[in-house]
């Protein structure tokens, strides 16, 4: 009980620093979609923010996020997406290789997730964060050094769920800032929609995930 509300203390401490940094302007919205950009005070590169409601079930939608697996069927540049170790239901790590356009060298990273929710809202607050030394290098990638991701999935009536996800990425080696800059506009659009057509197409209705309560 004690971790749990420590890291819903964390995760409420991010956000606030997040909206607080500085003002978010809206890049790109798209039927329910709104993605926002703002700079960092302390890296060139943009974070983001997106807001969109879902209808489902919360098991549904975390299930969807949690299957590694399948990450490279919905999220684009996704070369390979696979489980390193399952510390718990609510913890493991992952490894992601994303396609760069030519000549950027390809992508890779390794992340640490974890999951709550409050027994009283059911909100439910995921946290992602680089973990480059959990694995050797991969020939032909360059390891991404810094990512750090939050989830923040509200349950609202008539079984719609708000969600509202927060990226800051580095992505390492010598790139130019506005190229990434450039695609933040594109990228979560199309993420967010083969999203929302995933959980259309019932691959997860009825499932049930540890630790979640619709």
């Amino acid at each position: 009980m004690v971790r749990f509300a420590f890291v819903l203390l964390i995760s409420s401490i991010l956000i606030c620093e997040l909206s607080g940094q500085g003002n978010w302007d809206i890049v790109k919205e798209k039927d329910d979609i709104i993605v926002y950009t703002r700079k960092s005070d302390n890296s060139k590169f943009k974070e983001v923010k997106i807001n969109m409601t879902i209808k489902c079930k919360m098991n549904e939608l975390v299930a969807a996020l949690e299957d590694v697996d399948a990450h490279k069927d919905w999220v684009p540049y996704t070369i390979d997406s696979k489980m390193v170790k399952k510390d718990s239901d609510t913890e493991f790590y992952y490894y992601v290789s994303s396609d760069f356009p030519f000549p950027a060298k390809d992508r890779d990273v390794v992340i640490y997730y974890e999951r709550e929710q409050a027994q009283d809202s059911k909100v439910v607050i995921t946290r992602s964060e680089a973990a480059p030394e959990i694995l050797p290098k991969e020939d032909g990638f360059v390891r991404v050094p810094v990512f750090s991701s939050t989830y923040v999935l509200t349950p609202l009536d008539n079984g719609i769920i708000d969600i509202e996800y927060l990226l800051k990425v580095s992505p390492g080696g010598k790139i130019p800032a506005w190229i990434i800059n450039l695609g933040v506009t594109k990228g979560p659009i199309k993420t967010m929609e083969s999203l929302v057509e995933l959980i259309d197409s019932g691959k997860y209705a009825n499932h049930n995930v540890a630790g979640v309560e619709n």
